[in-house]
């Protein structure tokens, strides 16, 4: 009966006492606290707020104070005033609640966070990104660190893919040797800074109102952030570096 009774708004030591009590009848703290289990002193703690709930009274018998439940009729009116206290509280609610809407509209727009750990939760953000509504994507990537976690069968899958969902990509990387750049089309703009030019420990994809970044080296994770501001921010940063770069040689 001990979770039932805290269901009726008493805590899980003041159940205890107020079971302790009724079973036992009128009783003193120390039988009291040792029929619940509970050390004396928040026995005593127990007691008075019981006491101030209406649910024990107490009395003195020669030299000794006893304690005694009240019946538990008496939880019907504990019930009642907490019925009156959320009925007040919805009350004040609904008289705030204009203002504290009008003050959540005015404070501007809160970006949405995301986070996804570990290599798939990487797969999972690129993933979303062939979902863009715009059809369009900007990227700055490192294509060694991808082929090293995927494989070049993954990347060159996903590339396809995003072709026939007809997925614009403009894309920046940085510059080595020994790395084929995909075939340019009118899907797929490439362009390349020297190696240490632009030295990113992070790739960074902008589609729609969100900013993907992808951790591709030792703590594995990915990172989504939802903002019209800080999407747009990005776009600008993105084609100002796309402006120095250069196009990669055949």
């Amino acid at each position: 009966m001990l979770q039932e009774i805290q269901n009726l708004g008493l805590s899980e030591k003041e159940a205890k006492v107020y079971l302790a009590a009724l079973e036992i009848g009128r009783a003193t703290a120390d039988q009291l606290a040792k029929h619940a289990k509970i050390v004396r002193p928040t026995t005593y703690l127990q007691i008075k707020s019981l006491m101030d709930k209406g649910l024990m009274s107490t009395y003195e018998e020669g030299k000794k104070t006893y304690f005694a439940p009240e019946s538990p009729e008496l939880l019907k009116r504990l019930l009642a005033r907490q019925k009156d206290s959320i009925t007040t509280k919805e009350t004040e609610l609904t008289r705030l609640l204009p203002e504290l809407l009008q003050q959540f509209g005015s404070a501007g727009e809160r970006p949405v966070v995301r986070f996804f750990p570990g290599k798939e939760g990487i797969a999972s953000v690129r993933e979303e990104v062939l979902t863009t509504k715009e059809k369009k994507m900007y990227v700055l990537y490192s294509p060694e660190k991808l082929s090293r976690l995927f494989g070049e069968k993954y990347l060159d899958d996903y590339s396809e893919r995003r072709k026939v969902l007809g997925i614009h990509s403009q894309a920046i990387y940085t510059y080595k040797q020994n790395f084929n750049p995909a075939v340019l089309n009118e899907l797929t703009e490439r362009k390349v800074f020297e190696s240490g030019t632009l030295p990113l420990s992070i790739d960074i994809f902008i589609f729609d109102n969100k900013v993907a970044l992808f951790s591709l080296e030792q703590a594995l994770f990915a990172l989504i952030i939802e903002s019209e501001q800080i999407a747009s921010s990005m776009k600008h940063v993105f084609n100002f570096l796309w402006n120095q770069a250069k196009s990669p040689q055949s």
